[in-house]
């Protein structure tokens, strides 16, 4: 065997050099460098994933407004090339209608320039509220630190409710819960002649949207059917 190979192993190898960070501090000897993406970046990351699912999509309120502007520059186009070409539209000549248009006394084509300014003011007003309003769907964010959690109204409206249930003992179909943008309601069913403990039931669920802690937050409110049921 050789002077070199009876060298302790990892000595006088370039390999064996304490590894750098990324901000010139020395790693300890054998640690593996591992890169992670800066935590302003990962919560700007869920943030976006976060606000995609719980925003509904405009595609149908795009798509409906191509439709339209086609529909519209595909009447005025073929309506110019058939006066061009002096022919007719199924028997009608767009010229002549221009031109019937125009003799209309002055009152009347007010009235019919008017209305079709309100109807394209109206459908540009809803085009313009669908595009800048936000819309949401049925769905609240959950905190985490690591994590980007999104839970249905339906999920939450049933959680609540079976914390109710469970708080005044009723039936499994003696609650319904609902959810708002910023409420939760229960309302609760009971049999006719049943009390219900509403302090108790308000409590519970509001201690499951503690333990919840949805974004946005809810108020919880509790109500009691003032007609009972009758149980067969």
């Amino acid at each position: 065997m050789s002077p070199a190979d009876t060298r302790p192993a990892g000595t006088g190898s370039a390999d064996s050099r304490p590894a750098s960070t990324s901000d010139g501090s020395s790693a300890a000897p054998g640690s593996a460098l591992v890169t992670k993406a800066p935590p302003a970046d990962a919560d700007r990351f869920l943030r976006r994933i976060v606000r995609r699912e719980t925003s509904a999509p405009r595609t149908p309120t795009v798509v409906v407004a191509m439709v339209l502007l086609l529909v519209v520059a595909a009447a005025v186009g073929t309506a110019a090339v058939v006066a061009l070409l002096d022919e007719r539209i199924a028997g009608v000549d767009p010229r002549a209608v221009v031109d019937a248009a125009v003799r209309v006394p002055a009152g009347l084509l007010d009235a019919v320039v008017v209305a079709i300014g309100a109807v394209v003011a109206l459908l540009g007003l809803w085009f313009l509220l669908h595009g800048v309003l936000p819309a949401r769907r049925p769905r609240h964010a959950i905190r985490s630190a690591r994590l980007g959690v999104v839970v249905d109204d339906e999920v939450l409206a049933s959680a609540a409710a079976r914390a109710a249930r469970s708080a005044t003992r009723l039936a499994p179909d003696a609650a319904v819960g609902s959810v708002g943008r910023r409420t939760l309601d229960v309302v609760l069913l009971p049999a006719s002649g049943v009390d219900v403990a509403v302090v108790a039931a308000t409590e519970a669920v509001e201690r499951e949207l503690a333990a919840v802690d949805a974004v946005p937050p809810l108020a919880a409110r509790v109500r009691v059917r003032s007609t009972g049921r009758i149980d067969g």
